[in-house]
């Protein structure tokens, strides 16, 4: 759906560092990529990172954000997914 979809969470010496694929920024690189020449605008790394100082936080981010970062693929296959093309 989006590519590459990660929730990356790092522990630094005062607290932790969240990493996720925004989905938003994916939707606007992939519009850059298709526009026209004279529309081009700027790449951004869909990657955002968070900073949190518990683990508490952490978990209540993630709980709050895991849909939009994971986006759920409605195939559970390359080939589910190309069987439903083809019937369709």
């Amino acid at each position: 759906m989006y590519g590459d979809c990660t929730i990356r969470i790092e522990r630094l010496q005062n607290g932790y560092n969240v990493r996720i694929t925004d989905p938003e920024i994916v939707k606007q690189n992939n519009k850059r990529d298709r526009a026209s020449k004279g529309e081009c605008q700027p790449w951004k790394d869909p990657q955002v990172s968070y900073a949190f100082t518990t683990s508490s936080e952490v978990i209540n981010f993630i709980k709050a954000n895991i849909d939009k970062a994971l986006p759920v693929d409605e195939f559970s296959s390359s080939f589910d997914k190309a069987a439903k093309e083809d019937l369709d």
